[in-house]
């Protein structure tokens, strides 16, 4: 009986093994058909993926050329949208202004306030005044324009007296020469020289050329002030080669405010005439006020406050003193 029960234990055991086998043999070869379907999908999918990234070179180039060609018209259209747009809001300059403010060196204060004034003011200081080297110090650390202030014989003296340190016509050369490097001694920092006063001294030719050919050694320009409707200040210039300019308006022979302004103004009104300019005022409040007000109105109609020495230099470029 027990082996009876043995030997259908054994027979199923055995039956069982012969089942997994043939499991066993039926999986690998089902295994084994399926992997050349793979490697041959693997095969099918490495030629189809290069052949979507490859382009010919003609056309890789051609797209190259296109999308260069395509992209430079973009840039240039916004970079000239870009210049468009400032010229429409900061006009063309249309005038150069030199504003020269006399008579710098008794007071301080002014200085102080036409510091203030956002504008390229020159200031022409008077020599050995209280104040006339301490102004040509802070002007100078300002960064702005000094000229010397030269006195010279009126022809009203000995009513109307120039001031220390002033050229006369009685002078030998010796005595004009002298009185000129000491002048030019006492205000530092300057880079040209216009008269105060000097309706006769500025007549006498002889007497400016000496003056005019130290003046060129020493690589200074002159503005004449024009207080001398007869003045010899070009010939005598022309005769030494240095560079001259004439003043052309006086700002404030009344010191009233608009009047001043006024003055100012009109120079905007050019009927064309886009010449550069110098105009001469003195440190009175009504003076620094009006060209305040004035300078604003310059920079909407684009005409430029310079330094007077840029007024010389595009007189010299226009071939005119």
């Amino acid at each position: 009986m027990a082996r009876k029960r043995f030997n259908r234990f054994s027979n199923g055991l055995l039956i069982f093994l012969i089942i997994i086998s043939v499991a066993a043999i039926i999986y690998m070869l089902q295994v084994k058909e399926e992997q050349p379907v793979i490697k041959e999908k693997e095969k099918e999918t490495k030629q189809i993926e290069p052949q979507k990234s490859i382009t010919p070179p003609a056309l890789k180039a051609k797209s190259a050329k296109e999308r260069t060609s395509a992209s430079i018209p973009i840039e240039k259209k916004e970079k000239k949208k870009i210049v468009v747009s400032k010229i429409e809001k900061i006009p063309l300059p249309l005038r150069q202004v030199a504003i020269i403010i006399d008579d710098i060196g008794y007071d301080l204060v002014p200085v102080k306030e036409l510091l203030k004034v956002n504008a390229d003011i020159t200031y022409s200081v008077l020599p050995f005044l209280i104040h006339s080297r301490e102004a040509a110090e802070m002007l100078h650390k300002a960064n702005k324009e000094i000229l010397l202030h030269l006195p010279m014989e009126p022809v009203s003296y000995p009513r109307e007296k120039p001031g220390s340190g002033a050229l006369f016509t009685d002078m030998n050369n010796e005595e004009l020469i002298f009185q000129l490097e000491k002048d030019i001694e006492a205000v530092p920092y300057i880079v040209g020289i216009n008269n105060h006063m000097g309706s006769k001294f500025m007549k006498d030719k002889e007497k400016l050329t000496l003056i005019f050919s130290k003046l060129k050694k020493k690589n200074l320009f002159f503005i004449d002030s024009r207080t001398a409707a007869n003045s010899e200040a070009f010939a005598a210039a022309q005769k030494v080669g240095l560079q001259v300019a004439a003043r052309k308006i006086f700002l404030d022979n009344n010191r009233d405010y608009n009047e001043i302004y006024n003055n100012l103004i009109n120079i905007t009104n050019n009927n064309g005439d886009v010449s550069p300019l110098i105009v001469i005022g003195h440190p009175h409040p009504e003076t620094i006020r009006a060209i305040k007000d004035a300078a604003r109105v310059f920079r909407e109609k684009g005409i430029l406050i310079v330094p007077v020495s840029q007024v010389i230099k595009a007189k010299a470029a226009q071939g005119s003193s």
